[in-house]
């Protein structure tokens, strides 16, 4: 340590002791650099400060902040980079509170030292020696070199601080030793910001440059609104500041399979599967084994939107309880179900399986393949398109398909199975409505499978709406009888 900043941080220790913290040195002849930032000073560095301060006795009782825990971090993770023992980190942040107390300071003070563990110019350049890892690392290679083999373990620390040092005052760094003991216990028990979904089950995380809040479920960070901070109870004081990239890459929605519940409040529950919100009847808790999850609660917000989701098409599903033995593919929101034969031969058996409660499935199965979805069979083995139109798969030729502009949607490969049933399915479902080329007359199906004639005034607010008319071709439509 150089005399110079020995004669500051004697100020400033001697200050302490009457005020509880670190006091101004006498101001040198020009102005000093400010110190130089060791990384992201989080939440948690202050906490850890504050508890510090209860404990050490050294020259930094009562004297830790966020920034200097925040350096002392940046120590400590560099060491655990190396895979090298915690007693390691020990021995660094020793040195680093006896040469500058653990900050990173640019000025040179004593011949040409800087940075935490004031090394001169023969270490490295002043970038390197004010770059925490870097510097660290520097340091860490001269202790490997003097104690190879591990030797350095066995040794008393200030012993390898000097030996690393070469310090004028080799007896400066032993009585640092149990505080810098204490403080690396802190910053390993420090959540790691840079992976917030280490951080436990309904942690509010933010990064430094944003507003915005999320709360960690399940391997996801889920928007927290403001609507939510008072109407859930959530408390923004207990927030984990975590850096500003691994907010922006925390998932959206928890993972596939997690149980929920509205954190303000009813007794519904809901699994999460791909983003969207199943809900859980209460026969169904208990006999799916859902009771036996982890029930974590989320933003009400967030949950009154994922139960509007629909699952992602060419997802596979079963009945979690299993009553329902069948498979099933999602496909526009409908569950089509797969034939023994089509499970293999169609390779569905190498898709992931995913369980969802039966109630809700049931539902997507009776729901009919929604209008104007353009599907094929999957098998290759025919190769024709069909236009869903009120349940009904209506063939398509390739001028069909191209002329009225179904080849603008995506075409989505569904088991033959089930095609072949919705092609015999004969006349859409009631209330379809349906255009052929060439006329411009707008017709709706009725419930004998007849079709009648629609006029412009039947279209408008509050009525019919010509976005749900499907063309289809000509030959279908005039099978079709008309009715009055």
């Amino acid at each position: 340590m150089n005399r110079r900043l020995l004669q500051v941080v004697s100020a400033a220790v001697v200050t302490t002791a009457f005020t509880g913290a670190i006091g101004m040195a006498p101001a040198p002849a020009h102005a000093l650099a400010p110190n130089v930032s060791c990384g992201t000073i989080v939440s948690a560095d202050s906490t850890a400060a504050t508890r510090l301060n209860q404990t050490l006795t050294g020259s930094l009782r009562n004297a830790m902040n966020s920034y200097r825990v925040s350096c002392a971090r940046a120590i400590v993770h560099t060491v655990q980079a190396r895979g090298l023992p915690n007693q390691a980190a020990v021995i660094a942040v020793t040195t680093a509170i006896v040469e500058s107390v653990l900050e990173n300071n640019p000025n040179v003070l004593d011949h040409t030292s800087v940075g935490l563990f004031q090394q001169q110019d023969f270490w490295g350049s002043t970038a390197n020696r004010l770059n925490p890892a870097w510097s660290t690392n520097a340091f860490l290679n001269e202790l490997l070199r003097r104690y190879p083999n591990g030797t350095w373990a066995s040794k008393q620390i200030g012993v390898v601080c000097q030996a690393v040092q070469r310090s004028a005052y080799p007896s400066r760094y032993q009585p640092q030793a149990s505080d810098a003991q204490k403080i690396v216990d802190a910053i390993i028990t420090l959540p790691d910001t840079s992976n917030p979904l280490t951080l436990p089950a309904g942690t509010l995380v933010k990064g430094p440059g944003r507003p915005d809040v999320k709360v960690i479920v399940s391997g996801a960070g889920i928007p927290v609104t403001a609507a939510d901070v008072t109407r859930d109870g959530y408390d923004l004081s207990r927030l984990v500041t975590v850096t500003d990239a691994a907010f922006s890459a925390l998932p959206g929605a928890p993972l596939s399979g997690t149980v929920v519940h509205d954190q303000g409040g009813g007794a519904s529950r809901y699994v999460v599967v791909d983003g969207a919100a199943l809900p859980i009847t209460g026969a169904e808790w208990s006999a799916a084994g859902y009771d036996t999850r982890p029930d974590m609660g989320v933003p009400t917000s967030w949950l009154d939107s994922a139960t509007g989701n629909t699952l992602s098409n060419g997802l596979i599903v079963m009945d979690q309880a299993g009553t329902d033995p069948s498979r099933y593919v999602m496909v526009n929101g409908t569950a089509l179900p797969i034939s023994g034969a089509e499970w293999s031969a169609n390779g569905y058996e190498r898709q992931t399986l995913m369980g969802v409660p039966g109630t809700w499935l049931h539902t997507q199965v009776a729901r009919p393949l929604a209008n104007k979805t353009v599907v094929k069979n999957i098998s290759g083995t025919d190769p024709t398109v069909f236009v869903m139109a009120g349940g009904t798969a209506v063939p398509l030729s390739h001028a069909d398909y191209t002329g009225m502009g179904h080849d603008q949607r995506p075409l989505e490969r569904v088991p033959g199975t089930w095609l072949t049933s919705a092609t015999g399915q004969g006349a859409p479902n009631p209330g379809t409505l349906l255009l052929s080329p060439g006329d411009p007359t707008v017709w709706i199906t009725v419930t004998d499978g007849t079709r009648k004639a629609l006029t412009e005034a039947d279209f408008g607010p509050g009525k019919l709406d010509f976005a749900d008319v499907i063309a289809v071709p000509t030959a279908f439509l005039t099978a079709l009888p008309i009715t009055t």
